[in-house]
């Protein structure tokens, strides 16, 4: 075991397990997922026996903690952000470049369903986009890492689909000049007992269509939706941290901007006119039209509150690739950000973000929360990788085409 620390990972701290051969990576795998299993069966049992308990937070009982794995050639990246965070100027023209690459190739989206299915193709194609890949199958991740011989270790990050409490609270912290409970962004049921939702949706999630939708939009559009938002946010009290949930869910059941807000808690009645400013706001109507114009009819509402944190997304297997690297995405938010500005980088509070949904487990020494990574030692690579081809883990595998068979029958001769 060592100690591991990532600058531009917001300087978490790591659990390092350092890999030297496949059978190692395969045991450190299973002993996570054996501490994942019991970690969701004393949940389970947790929100039997306490059901009644309206102090006692839980993951929702029907969404299981599940893992994703990310591998990266090199430790030395020191951050797993998506491309399009990677440089400003690709940030700044992200709506250019998306409607550039549909302008020029129509028919290649001719049988995507929305956006994710674009973005998704866009990634594909190495576009830069805001869509992290992961894959739920540790040996793809494990090949990521090893692929090349460049003199660097390799890494693998496990992420999983519920955000970490903790580190929600210091992204906030870090983020806003205005005080915001984590509770309001982290994704809650509305019960009596507070249950922590996953943060995992399908490609056709009403959220997911709603961000990238914002991603085509205009920049000075998606800033001054951003804009509406913070302002939002700054607007909530806290008595509106206790009843938001349940007051949007009234204002979902409705559906209608003719609501009586006399028959609710002047409390409530408060809230839902803040809500009203947002939603009718020019940018707001905006983005109700750049969703209707991709996705076709839409109900005009939105979770200003569920766009602060990145969301796990399983795609439409479009491809052959997506299917054989058991591919998803983290689609990662955009930067609601007041504080700082000027005294951080784009990658840093993007960072910050994305480490959310960390996988992460206490160390009985420190008392600390250590995320899990794998590292692989740059002289084992080699070693690897072989191993990973025995069990037809290849690169024409990992990519399915023409030209990657050719490389793997090559690569036979010369081994």
């Amino acid at each position: 075991m060592y100690g591991l620390m990532l600058g531009n990972l917001n300087n978490q701290d790591f659990e390092d397990n350092r890999i030297t051969s496949l059978a190692c990576y395969v045991k450190k795998v299973e002993e996570l997922y054996s501490i994942l299993e019991n970690e969701n069966r004393e949940n389970k049992e947790n929100m039997d026996n306490d059901g009644n308990d309206s102090e006692k937070i839980h993951l929702e009982n029907d969404g299981k903690r599940e893992l994703y794995f990310r591998g990266q050639d090199s430790i030395d990246y020191r951050n797993t952000c998506p491309s399009l965070f990677r440089n400003e100027k690709y940030y700044a023209n992200e709506s250019n470049m998306i409607n550039d690459f549909i302008a020029k190739y129509p028919d290649l989206f001719k049988d995507c369903q929305n956006n994710v299915d674009r973005l998704a193709l866009m990634q594909h194609h190495q576009l830069p986009t805001r869509l992290l890949d992961l894959t739920t199958n540790a040996l793809i991740a494990l090949y990521f890492a090893v692929e090349k011989d460049n003199c660097k270790d390799g890494v693998v990050y496990v992420f999983n689909n519920f955000c970490n409490e903790k580190f929600v609270d210091k992204a906030l912290k870090k983020s806003f000049s205005f005080e915001l409970d984590k509770s309001l962004v982290i994704p809650h049921s509305n019960s009596k007992v507070l249950r922590i939702k996953s943060s995992k949706r399908d490609s056709f999630s009403d959220q997911v269509e709603i961000e990238t939708s914002l991603a085509r939009m205009k920049k000075t559009d998606s800033d001054g939706l951003i804009t509406e938002v913070l302002r939002f946010y700054k607007e909530l009290n806290e008595c509106d941290k206790e009843i938001w949930g349940k007051a949007y869910l009234s204002y979902l059941k409705a559906l209608s901007k003719e609501i009586d807000y006399s028959s609710l808690s002047s409390n409530t009645g408060k809230l839902l006119h803040k809500y009203d400013n947002f939603n009718n706001a020019v940018p707001t109507i905006r983005l109700y039209h750049a969703i209707e114009r991709d996705s076709g009819n839409f109900d005009h509402i939105i979770n200003p509150v569920e766009m602060y944190l990145p969301k796990i997304v399983t795609p439409r297997i479009i491809d052959q690739r997506i299917k054989n690297q058991q591919g998803l995405f983290m689609l990662v938010p955009f930067i609601f950000d007041n504080k700082g500005v000027g005294t951080e980088s784009l990658l840093t509070k993007t960072q910050r973000l994305i480490n959310t949904l960390l996988y992460t487990r206490r160390d009985v020494h420190t008392g600390k929360d250590k995320a899990i990574a794998f590292r692989i030692p740059c002289c084992k690579k080699k070693k690897l990788r072989k191993e990973l081809s025995n069990i037809g883990i290849s690169k024409s595998f990992i990519y399915p085409d023409a030209t990657s068979y050719a490389q793997d029958i090559a690569n036979s001769y010369l081994n």
